[in-house]
């Protein structure tokens, strides 16, 4: 076993560690534990048998296997760069949403405020 190998599978499995601590916390559903989980399995079993990633790239037809997980993983990351691009975009306009509501109730406010006699006394209790 190389380096690498060692190296990479240690980290899959403390990033399969982290996950599910995670999950025991609140911090992620369960559903998401599961996918990580299953990702960071499929990491740790490609680096382990990297004949594999070989048989996979035949597959999409492929020279190697390193290029085909090349390819997926480009792939994977513009989607999750897109997906991520989605999520900030909407709460940049649901933040917005909110700060003009803010605006417009604090102007209100302002402007019954500015409508009450200042010098006359309010009626307090019943």
């Amino acid at each position: 076993m190389h380096i690498i190998q060692v190296l990479v599978v240690a980290f899959a499995l403390y990033a399969i560690v982290r996950t599910w601590l995670r999950y025991r916390r609140g911090a992620m559903r369960a559903g998401e534990s599961v996918v990580w989980t299953c990702l960071w399995t499929l990491v740790g079993v490609c680096v382990l048998a990297p004949g594999i990633t070989q048989w996979f790239a035949g597959i999409l037809g492929v020279g190697r296997g390193v290029d085909a997980v090349m390819y997926l993983a480009i792939l994977a990351l513009t989607y999750a760069f897109f997906r991520l691009y989605l999520h900030q975009r909407q709460q940049d306009q649901q933040l917005t949403r909110l700060v003009r509501q803010l605006a417009l109730k604090d102007a209100e406010r302002s402007r019954e405020a500015a409508a009450e006699p200042s010098g006359s006394l309010r009626r307090i209790g019943p």
